[in-house]
C-alpha cells in the first residue's frame, strides 16, 4: 500500500463514522502500519466491517496482508520430496539413531 492510499483508507473511515477523529499522532502511527498490508483486502475488510458495526474500526478490524511464500515451508515440503524421492537406507537409520545416543537423544523404552 502506498501513502496516498493509506490516506484514503483513514479518509474513508471518517467519512463513514464521521466520530472518528484523524489527527496527526493518528496518521504518524497508523500510515506504518497500513503502508506494509494489501490495500484490495483492507478494502475488502472495511466495507465488510462497515455493513455490520456503527463504530469505527481499529486497525486490527481491518487489517490484511498478502499473501507471502513461506519461505520455511517452501525449504521443508522441498526436503520432504527430496526424502522420499531417496529414502534413507537401513545403514544411515541405524547410524543416525548411534549418533542420537551418542547426544543423550534417545526415545525412552516406553514410546
Amino acid at each position: 500500500m502506498t501513502n496516498e492510499e493509506a490516506a484514503e483508507v483513514l479518509l474513508t473511515i471518517h467519512e463513514v463514522y464521521p466520530s472518528y477523529e484523524i489527527t496527526e499522532r493518528k496518521i504518524k502511527i497508523l500510515v506504518p502500519a497500513l503502508l506494509k498490508m494489501d490495500l484490495a483486502g483492507v478494502m475488502k475488510r472495511l466495507n465488510e466491517y462497515i455493513m455490520t458495526n456503527p463504530w469505527p474500526p481499529t486497525i486490527s478490524d481491518i487489517a490484511s496482508y498478502s499473501l507471502q511464500e513461506n519461505e520455511v515451508l517452501r525449504k521443508t515440503q522441498e526436503y520432504e520430496k527430496r526424502a522420499s524421492e531417496n529414502p534413507p537406507t537401513k545403514e544411515q537409520i541405524e547410524e543416525f539413531h548411534e549418533r542420537f545416543k551418542q547426544f543423550g537423544l534417545t526415545e525412552s523404552e516406553d514410546e
